[in-house]
């Protein structure tokens, strides 16, 4: 697992601003200041509190540390989010629609498109596979 004090990611964030915002679509919550960790951590704390269960419990989560991810833990999250936006495309709302509480139209962006958004940010930055990556602190 790795972990990412807020004032490093914020850090690395404006070291890779340009393709954070024009690959991912990451946009800073202020347009009067560069990016922070705020505006990606925003992404992850938009979920619902089953949702957020399951980050934590695939490793992504933030506390006093800073954030925590574990790469190997990306394809479970992506395959969920993937799947409540393909239930809610498809008005089929009774697989993880129901096991993570899902129940208006934010709901797929909160808990699909932002958590996907989060992953591919996170990749940007992080994977060594990517362009350079930092590794963070690993556990």
């Amino acid at each position: 697992m790795t972990v990412v004090s807020n004032q490093q990611l914020s850090n690395d964030m404006q070291a890779r601003s340009k393709l954070l915002i024009n690959q991912v679509g990451l946009m800073p919550q202020a347009l009067d200041r560069p990016l922070e960790a705020g505006d990606l951590l925003f992404y992850i704390s938009e979920t619902t509190m089953p949702m957020a269960a399951f980050l934590q419990s695939h490793g992504l989560f933030m506390d006093d540390e800073g954030l925590h991810f574990d790469f190997s833990q990306f394809d479970a999250i992506r395959e969920v989010a993937v799947k409540v936006i393909a239930e809610h495309d498809a008005g089929k709302l009774d697989g993880v629609w129901k096991e993570f509480d899902l129940s208006t139209d934010e709901d797929a962006d909160y808990n699909g498109e932002y958590i996907l958004l989060t992953l591919a940010a996170l990749a940007i930055m992080y994977d060594p596979k990517q362009s350079g990556g930092r590794t963070g602190r690993s556990d």
